[in-house]
């Protein structure tokens, strides 16, 4: 067959028992070399390039968010009584597990590079402000509010900057799979080819399933899109494989082997698993697995991806974890495991569930790693005066933005060259007039500098008359001994935090635990009602959020009891401060209650009665 006219065609036609040639659409493909080396339209939302004269500044996604460093704070441990089986690194630096509460940003450019196997993300949809605020404390509130401001694009920067640094954590073998609906999937796709490339990128999955409304004016959507990237060409995958049950009508074919399922009694073969899944339904509203919120994952999705991209011992991370799914899964698979949230509810609610899991399966399970409650960034006061003295003196410097310091007892740190006095832990201690002259007499004298920094809980009046003397008063050497006394609640304490960025100065807060009164009734044999609706919050402007409850405490472990973590009023949505249970028999019980405020707060306490 002749050849067209037009040699200007993009395809050309050949006799048809040749193949039709087709451009490789080399631009497509095209994957930028090195980020700031391309055209912008090539490089992610959000990465930011500085040209000026004779020198190109990448500022990566800093120029958004710019990079803060904080402490973490232990606040509790979760023991098993294997700790010490577990080796101490740079990425688990007590060998334990880490479930941290805070913006997981800033928690994960804290970690070290290159230190984990696997990713997966079930980050908010996009799919409205209210949908995504799911469990209502002031934290998740402000960061989704953050989110939506700058519509999709702003969605893609906030969700950028996250993803670059997984990239980074992700070890040179490591995957990452992102869960995600219909209203960003194919937009965040996009973003993900240009930061992990093309070629790195394995699999759209699609999981369906049959539950949920039905369309009226459209096809129903009845699926999610999970988007699974590797870091390089080397990656782990182990192919899984799903049940076929048998057609008997059909009869056997010598050809397969096939097994018989325990439940049902019916014979099966194995499949090998394609990218659209069919066999895993959602959670249904009574399911053993629910906890009670509505965006929660069923185990048997995340049981098949850790499998297929993880061995034992990998590290698997959930920087999104809401009712800690992965986390739970990674554990009950022998994989060590990170997982964060915004919400101090949803830490909580993770941190029992991962309790009951261990508990549940204690002399069943392999040996089993501690894990660590930590926070970044909103710190309970109250742990803090426990810390001994260098510790906190350590601590307060770093929330500071200085480093710590050694050299001489009466200088704790430097900060931009300025010498740093911490006072004690106690919030009952005061900074004195003698704590004034020993630290301006080690920087006066000692270190030769003309300016420092007190940073303390309260401070006497004779520390800020004698701070006030100092400032006023001439020396030979130095024209002033100038000295600040800063409080540590106060905007002073946190403003190179707030001069970085404008939407920062809540980063760095100190918060009390609520006050929990629990009263209970006993309303028909072994069944009673449990009442903590005088609890109150003692943070400024605090309400309860949460309330859990464990009808069988042992051991100093709080498990709550199934399903008692998340429980809400249908009509308004707030938590239930007043519930009921039956005991299965009558004995002595300790009944423990965990209570959670919209600001991080959180205190557990418990009371002993006697079944009846």
């Amino acid at each position: 067959m002749a050849k067209k006219k037009n040699e200007e065609s993009t395809i050309s036609l050949v006799d048809s028992e040749s193949p039709i040639e087709i451009p490789q659409q080399a631009e497509f493909y095209k994957l930028p070399t090195r980020f700031g080396a391309v055209p912008v339209d090539e490089a992610p939302l959000g990465w930011e390039v500085e040209t000026r004269r004779r020198e190109t500044k990448i500022t990566k996604f800093e120029h958004a968010y710019p990079r803060i460093y904080l402490p973490f704070q232990e606040v509790q441990r979760v023991e098993f009584g294997y700790g010490d089986k577990f080796e101490k690194t740079e990425l688990f630096p007590a060998g334990a597990n880490r479930l941290f509460f805070g913006d997981n940003l800033h928690i994960m450019r804290q970690l070290p590079s290159k230190s984990i196997d696997l990713f997966y993300l079930d980050p908010p949809f996009f799919s409205g402000r209210n949908y995504n605020v799911i469990f209502g404390d002031n934290n998740e509130v402000r960061s989704f509010s953050d989110i939506w401001e700058g519509g999709m694009p702003g969605y893609l920067i906030w969700l950028n900057a996250r993803l670059y640094e997984m990239k980074r954590l992700l070890k040179d073998t490591g995957s990452i799979y992102v869960h995600l609906d219909w209203h960003a999937s194919h937009y965040v796709k996009v973003e993900m080819d240009k930061i992990f490339g093309v070629d790195n990128f394995k699999n759209e999955i699609i999981w369906h399933y049959t539950s949920g409304g039905v369309g009226k004016s459209n096809f129903a959507k009845k699926h999610d899109i999970i988007l699974f990237y590797t870091k390089t060409d080397k990656y782990k995958f182990e192919q899984q494989t799903y049940k076929r049950f048998l057609d008997k009508s059909k009869g056997y074919d010598p050809r397969i082997k096939y097994f018989k399922d325990e439940e049902s009694g019916k014979d099966y073969r194995l499949n090998v698993m394609h990218d659209v899944w069919t066999d895993i339904g959602i959670i249904s509203p009574n399911g053993f697995e629910r906890i009670g919120y509505p965006t929660q994952k069923p185990e048997a999705l995340l049981d098949r991806i850790i499998n297929a991209s993880s061995k034992e011992g990998d590290v698997v991370m959930d920087p999104f974890c809401g009712g800690g799914t992965a986390a739970a899964v990674a554990q009950n698979l022998n994989r060590r495991w990170i997982a964060c949230d915004q919400s101090r509810i949803a830490v909580s609610i993770t941190a029992d569930r991962i309790a009951r899991l261990i508990e549940e399966k204690m002399g069943k399970m392999f040996s089993v790693p501690d894990f660590s409650v930590e926070h970044w960034g909103i710190y309970e006061a109250p742990k803090l005066e426990k810390l001994q003295e260098k510790q906190f003196h350590e601590f307060v410097v770093k929330c500071f933005g200085g480093k710590p310091e050694t050299v001489t007892k009466d200088i704790h740190g430097i900060r931009y060259g300025i010498p740093l006095f911490v006072g004690d832990p106690s919030r009952r201690s005061k900074i004195t007039k003698d704590d004034v002259a020993r630290f301006a007499k080690a920087i006066f004298s000692e270190r030769g500098s003309n300016f420092g920094a007190i940073l303390a809980w309260n401070f006497s009046t004779d520390a800020k008359k004698a701070k006030d003397i100092l400032a006023a008063r001439e020396n030979k050497r130095i024209d002033f001994v100038r000295l600040n006394l800063i409080r540590l609640e106060d905007k002073e304490f946190r403003e190179h935090i707030t001069n970085k960025h404008k939407d920062y100065g809540e980063l760095l807060t100190f918060i009390q635990p609520p006050e929990v009164r629990i009263s209970h009734t006993k309303i028909s044999p072994k069944t009673y009602r449990f009442d903590v609706s005088e609890s109150i919050s003692l943070n400024k402007d605090g309400v309860i959020a949460n309330v859990q409850w464990d009808f069988d405490y042992r051991n100093g472990r709080f498990s709550s009891t199934q399903g008692y973590s998340f429980l809400r009023d249908k009509s308004t949505g707030k938590p239930l401060l007043i519930v009921e249970y039956e005991f299965p028999k009558t004995e002595s019980k300790i009944v423990a209650c965990s209570v959670q405020d919209n600001q991080g707060g959180e205190r557990t306490v418990s009371l002993e009665i006697d079944v009846h």
